[in-house]
């Protein structure tokens, strides 16, 4: 069996240490497996990730999913999805991927909404306790409504397509990544820097990139 960690274009120089399989003008980067080898492992996703990244570092590339395993990649995917394949290429052509992250300090944005909202630091002297979480979650909601569009808007000026992803916990902002000229990082550093800044006293951000454009590549291996 195969496993297939990315699509390039057969003239991208790719690593002399990674397999890859041809097919008119397309470039799997390939591995053989065996069927004791497909496990989910912490180890093996940040592989799949970090060969997708070095063949990204030397021309245009669609990531696939982690998991595609193919017995004839030729005939089951290079063959089939040739046209397909080569549209995203030329569509991720100077294009990159970045991820954004932001998420509250759960200390620092209570003592915000309590300064901010006199109502709130009224209900937290008089209220009972029910009472005034329920205030605080609704106020901690429209707050990260109101934040998460803030840097939507920052840094879609910048993108050519957005994706963002379901928030995991109620002190997460924004959870994203943003398709982006790699000819544009500099001015989204800039961004995402100008950000960081205007919501230090609340919020921390991680952000990382450039990466392969894993969010927007929108094919399925069968």
């Amino acid at each position: 069996m195969t496993y297939v960690y990315a699509i390039t274009d057969a003239a991208t120089p790719v690593p002399e240490d990674l397999d890859i399989v041809e097919h008119r003008g397309l470039a799997a980067v390939t591995r053989t497996v065996g069927t004791r080898d497909l496990r989910a492992r912490r180890r093996d996703l940040l592989e799949h990730a970090e060969v997708a990244q070095r063949v990204f570092e030397r021309g245009a590339v669609v990531p696939l999913q982690f998991g595609a395993v193919l017995d004839d990649v030729v005939t089951e995917l290079l063959e089939p999805r040739h046209d397909e394949l080569q549209r995203l290429l030329r569509s991720f052509d100077g294009l990159a991927e970045v991820t954004l992250r932001a998420h509250y300090r759960e200390d620092d944005v209570l003592r915000a909404l309590l300064t901010e909202d006199p109502r709130l630091e009224q209900l937290r002297r008089t209220a009972a306790p029910v009472q005034l979480g329920e205030a605080i979650a609704h106020a901690l909601a429209a707050r990260r409504d109101a934040d998460a569009d803030a840097i939507v808007r920052a840094l879609s000026a910048h993108a050519r397509e957005v994706a963002v992803d379901e928030l995991r916990t109620e002190l997460e902002v924004f959870r994203g990544a943003f398709l982006v000229a790699r000819a544009s990082l500099d001015a989204v550093d800039a961004a995402v820097d100008a950000l960081a800044r205007a919501h230090a006293a609340t919020t921390s951000f991680k952000y990382t990139g450039p990466l392969p454009p894993h969010h927007f590549v929108r094919l399925e291996t069968s």
